[in-house]
């Protein structure tokens, strides 16, 4: 059971980073050090990780409104990668730096296409962008409680097949001139 709570923790933080790299990693550090991450290693409950996580992330949450996608991606990606294996390192070494890039990335790429799609239709960026960072800790929050991690992987994955689906649905009745 331990190990269940572990993966799911790991990869619910994992999709928390694929909304802000950084900011979940404060939210990892803090249930580390309350000994709510059953699986986590030593150095996910230090100090310098909570400071670090909650000072970097709130900077890296405001430079996503400029970043470029590819590397929105790409730091969700690391940080989820990072996240994941912090915590369910102890429980399975280096499996979470292949799983959580994986899982961050693909939560990156899906919340990118809703979140320059809210502001291609005139949501102010910055206002958008906060959004999504406060939606980072929550999620990060609710990664915490076991198996809920591996709800919100299921729920990106929904999100992803419909968000798929509209852009398909969008341009069906369009012909190709020749």
């Amino acid at each position: 059971m331990e190990n269940l709570v572990a993966i799911s923790q790991g990869f619910g933080l994992a999709v928390a980073c694929g909304l802000a790299a950084v900011l979940p990693l404060g939210i990892l550090a803090a249930a580390a050090l309350l000994g709510w991450l059953p699986g986590s290693i030593a150095v996910a409950a230090e100090t310098p990780v909570l400071i670090a996580g909650w000072v970097i992330g709130v900077f890296e949450a405001a430079a996503r409104a400029i970043l470029p996608i590819p590397l929105r991606i790409a730091t969700s990606a690391l940080g989820g990668a990072v996240a994941c294996e912090f915590a369910l390192g102890s429980t399975l070494p280096f499996v979470g730096l292949i799983l959580g890039s994986v899982i961050a990335a693909g939560t990156a790429w899906t919340t990118t296409r809703l979140v320059d799609r809210a502001i291609a239709s005139g949501g102010p960026r910055w206002g958008v962008t906060a959004l999504v960072a406060g939606a980072s800790v929550v999620v990060a929050a609710l990664a915490i409680i076991p198996v809920v991690g591996l709800i919100l992987v299921g729920i990106v994955i929904w999100i992803g097949m419909r968000s798929r689906n509209d852009d398909q649905g969008r341009y069906a009745g369009l012909r190709v001139l020749r």
